[in-house]
């Protein structure tokens, strides 16, 4: 299917599923991860983008996704997901944390960044998550500072937290972005989720956009 034709289906089922219903915006939406909750004050701001970086397989960043999931879905929040990389193995969530995830498979980058302006823009998500992990470091490069500055500029305002997932420090237009460094090992797969979210460490990094602000 062609890539026009996948957004306007997106377009469509969006609008099918959410005719009326619009959040309003909130406070920070908790991740179900202490070090990342922590870090930023309570939970993902609404209306702004959060990077977070995963620098190693392992390091956190599906026990992450898994957290946020469950914590949205008891507090009966809605997210999206755009996997621009099928990264997403969902047998590794409980399927009751899935009855709340719109899950949006894109087959490229600049499918994932398209389907991400539009589910920004319809209001009815506690978060959306962009997870560009697993896709080719030089297309991610290669992508203009303007798109950024124009998916942060459709996030202000609105109700929505924006999470994107990458697999080193990306975008230009965050003021902070969260850093997750240590694997976590093959043993913790036999611990609970909740155990682990735990132990992540979080460093927070100054991104471009603060160092362009403290310089002005």
């Amino acid at each position: 299917m062609s890539t026009p034709t996948t957004l306007a289906a997106l377009r469509s089922l969006v609008a099918a599923r959410f005719p009326t219903s619009v959040r309003k915006p909130g406070a920070g939406v908790p991740t179900g991860v202490p070090g990342l909750d922590a870090a930023l004050g309570g939970g993902l701001p609404a209306g702004r983008l959060t990077e977070l970086v995963s620098t190693a397989a392992g390091s956190g960043g599906q026990l992450v996704l898994a957290r946020l999931l469950a914590t949205t879905r008891a507090a009966r929040q809605r997210v999206a997901l755009i996997d621009a990389a099928d990264g997403l193995a969902p047998e590794a969530v409980p399927a009751d944390a899935l009855r709340h995830l719109v899950w949006v498979r894109a087959t490229n980058l600049a499918q994932a960044l398209a389907a991400a302006d539009i589910l920004v823009r319809d209001g009815n998500y506690a978060v959306l998550v962009l997870d560009l992990r697993g896709i080719a470091e030089g297309a991610l490069r290669r992508t203009p500072a303007t798109t950024w500055h124009r998916l942060h500029r459709a996030a202000e305002n609105r109700p929505a937290a924006v999470l994107v997932q990458t697999a080193f420090p990306l975008i230009p237009v965050v003021p902070w972005r969260l850093v997750l460094k240590t694997p976590l090992g093959l043993a913790a797969r036999r611990r609970p989720q909740a155990e682990l979210a735990g132990e992540l460490a979080v460093e927070t990094v100054r991104g471009l956009a603060a160092a362009e602000e403290k310089a002005g």
